[in-house]
């Protein structure tokens, strides 16, 4: 499978998604990673130019839901929303961070992020 992945804009944490992008490439997944403080449009970009079937939004700051719904109503605006499982990631995120940005699912950490990814590739 294809994995698209950065840090929303608005923060530059990478610790987390370099530990998700390495280990999402050692389970066989084809990586793209934007890096830090990325905008919303590039991620809906990026998604046009590698057709990904996860993206992974990371951000341990609170202040990363809006720029975290910012890139899923983006890839709406472009009709790929359907298309794509979304991830977000971070220390911070939860059950109702996951519902007010509208994503498939959240985790705390790295290893649940890949299991996740994983588990949803077999079944797909």
């Amino acid at each position: 499978g294809k994995f698209l992945l950065g840090t929303v804009e608005g923060d530059i944490h990478d610790i987390g998604k370099d530990m998700v992008a390495m280990l999402m490439d050692m389970n066989g997944f084809e990586v793209r990673d934007l890096g830090v403080d990325v905008p919303a449009a590039r991620f809906c970009d990026e998604y046009k130019d590698f057709q990904p079937d996860i993206v992974g939004l990371s951000g341990l700051l609170t202040l990363s839901y809006e720029s975290m719904k910012a890139v899923i109503d983006g890839l709406k605006e472009i009709g790929a929303r359907d298309q794509v499982k979304v991830i977000i990631g971070g220390g911070q995120v939860d059950e109702h961070a996951c519902s007010y940005v509208g994503a498939d699912a959240w985790v705390t950490d790295a290893v649940a992020g890949v299991k996740y990814a994983v588990n949803w590739m077999q079944k797909n």
